[in-house]
């Protein structure tokens, strides 16, 4: 359905378009500064906007290519960058694990000593109790 109203269109541009060269069929002059030439009216209408198609064309794909090369750059970008954030956070993962590992091994140095203090004492009690026996 869509095509056929593009077809519809295309027609009745095709018949506006032919009516307009019928009724602009006179010459007019041309100056190119050089020279000066007579050409019907809708030849230079036809020429003006063929040159207007092809001028908006290639500004419209120069700017389609300038758009496209800032998005491959700026998705190379982003790459670079998830890259660089997975690796920080790679890193810091596991800067993390040994941080728990380091206190893991810090509480099981607090609990040693910890022992071992109280191995002193209770040797220092059973030191005491034997020279109280003693006597």
């Amino acid at each position: 359905m869509k095509n056929q109203w593009r077809i519809v269109l295309t027609i009745l541009l095709v018949i506006i378009v032919a009516i307009f060269a019928i009724l602009n069929v006179e010459s007019v002059p041309v100056s190119f500064g050089f020279t000066t030439v007579h050409w019907p009216l809708i030849l230079i209408l036809l020429v003006s906007i063929l040159i207007g198609a092809v001028l908006m064309i290639l500004f419209s794909t120069i700017t389609v290519f300038q758009h496209n090369r800032a998005y491959k750059e700026l998705e190379q970008t982003s790459q670079d960058r998830i890259t660089a954030l997975q690796k920080d956070n790679d890193r810091l993962t596991k800067r993390l694990q040994n941080s728990k590992s380091k206190q893991v091994t810090g509480q099981q140095e607090q609990q040693l000593q910890d022992l071992e203090r109280e191995n002193a004492a209770l040797k220092a009690r059973l030191a005491n109790q034997s020279t109280d026996t003693a006597k």
